[in-house]
């Protein structure tokens, strides 16, 4: 559910589906399909994230091995990017590239890094630039490789935590003036 502007909501299906539903809070508003032309053919939606400051800019994740991954809209999802980048091995998304399960976008103090869990641990960025997006591996002695199953962070003092299968959670304050290695 978004917040600005409130009560939008966004969901995804197993077959792919991405909606958007405008007042959710009144009435019986219909979904309206948001699906990217690029989005994977019948791929999972595993997670939608929401900018917190425009619900017009959002991340949907698709999990599904072999297929284009991370997709980006900036117009609530009348155009898409697929931002997956390095992530891919190759740009259709083909080839041994991680499953992705979830992303989490921080503003923190006027600087923005987007986070992203996978089957093989951590990545961040700081810019989306479409098929050129350059993630960067966090944690690699501390959480290492394991499967990162959600992310969630606190835009008032940027506070991240994430949960991972088998290896607990973990959590950090980003600290907007260090590099983001």
């Amino acid at each position: 559910v978004s917040k600005v502007p409130a009560n939008r909501v966004y969901y995804g299906t197993n077959l792919g589906k991405v909606y958007r539903l405008d007042n959710a809070n009144t009435g019986n508003p219909l979904p309206i399909e948001i699906n990217g032309s690029t989005f994977p053919v019948n791929a999972f939606v595993a997670f939608i994230d929401i900018d917190p400051d425009n619900a017009d800019h959002i991340m949907v994740t698709f999990s599904n091995y072999g297929v284009q991954s991370l997709f980006h809209t900036e117009d609530g999802g009348s155009t898409w990017t697929a931002v997956g980048g390095n992530l891919e091995e190759f740009p259709d998304g083909s080839g041994n590239g991680p499953s992705i399960r979830c992303t989490k976008k921080l503003f923190y103090q006027g600087k923005k890094i987007i986070f992203a869990g996978t089957s093989c641990g951590l990545f961040s960025t700081t810019e989306l630039k479409g098929d050129s997006t350059i993630w960067i591996k966090e944690g690699a002695t501390t959480i290492g490789n394991v499967i990162i199953d959600m992310i969630d962070a606190r835009q008032t003092d940027g506070f991240i935590a994430l949960g991972t299968h088998g290896n607990g959670v973990y959590s950090a304050f980003f600290n907007p003036f260090a590099s983001i290695e």
